[in-house]
């Protein structure tokens, strides 16, 4: 004998559809906000670069990653000078949760040398600074900020007529640039809150990628307090542009700072700058 065919009554339907609704709700509101932010993925970048999965996976690894508004770069829309694009971060909108930023990354999507710097905070920094920058190409420029385990992201787009990253630095065009080389310059401005460091450094910043000119450009800066003991550090790359201008803002220090920098061929530099 045939076993007679289960028949699903309205009540049963009614019933399967209520778990599911409340199961959506649940995933909704109940899951905690790191997952939820772990949608964000390479589909829905706000700048829609096909090189983001690829310096996704590259600087900021298997962390979480958000796309966050309270990280704003800022820069011209167009760079009328390739070599020398301003451009500057401001993040402390993260600041007021009261946890601890490790780690700022910066990088420029379609350059040859795509990272731009790496700031630690560490102690003392601040999370809004500011540096000139080469663009080889108009192209998404973006900045990661890493509070606890999940990188907040944010960036711009800036449209450029290029070249800046492969034409000759002012060490082919500047005869007498021996001459300066190494000046550091710097003011340090300051208020109740915060200090401002304004900082040049004479240096070519070549990028090695131009013919018969090696690669000679500043690595890294260093802030200390007037002790001697490391506050901030700083790595850049040859995509920062030549006579490289730095804008840092710092917890306030009563007897200011001492910044320190050093190129890849060794050469050290430093200046003390005090409120």
């Amino acid at each position: 004998m045939a076993t007679p065919t289960p028949i699903i009554t309205l009540q049963r339907l009614a019933a399967a559809f209520t778990a599911l609704l409340a199961a959506f709700i649940w995933l909704i509101f109940m899951l905690p906000s790191t997952v939820l932010a772990a949608v964000n993925t390479a589909e829905q970048d706000p700048l829609d670069s096909f090189m983001w999965p690829v310096y996704r996976e590259r600087f900021l690894g298997d962390a979480p990653v958000v796309f966050d508004e309270r990280v704003i770069v800022s820069a011209p829309s167009f760079a009328e000078d390739s070599g020398q694009v301003p451009i500057e971060l401001d993040a402390s909108g993260l600041e007021t949760s009261g946890e601890p930023i490790t780690d700022i990354i910066a990088w420029v999507d379609l350059n040859p040398i795509p990272r731009l710097f790496h700031y630690a905070p560490m102690s003392h920094g601040l999370a809004k600074l500011s540096l000139n920058i080469r663009l080889e190409q108009a192209s998404a420029v973006r900045v990661a900020v890493k509070q606890g385990d999940t990188w907040h992201v944010g960036g711009t787009y800036i449209e450029a007529e290029g070249g800046g990253c492969t034409t000759p630095g002012i060490a082919g065009a500047d005869n007498d640039w021996e001459n300066t080389f190494g000046e550091l310059q710097g003011r340090l401005f300051a208020n109740e809150s915060e200090q401002r460091l304004r900082v040049r450094l004479s240096h070519p910043m070549d990028s090695g990628l131009i013919p018969s000119q090696p690669a000679f450009y500043v690595q890294s800066f260093e802030l200390l307090d007037q002790q001697g003991q490391q506050v901030a550090a700083l790595e850049i790359e040859a995509s920062v542009s030549a006579n490289p201008t730095l804008g840092l803002h710092m917890r306030p220090s009563p007897e200011g700072y001492v910044i320190g920098a050093q190129d890849n061929n060794g050469n050290r530099f430093s200046i003390g700058l005090q409120p």
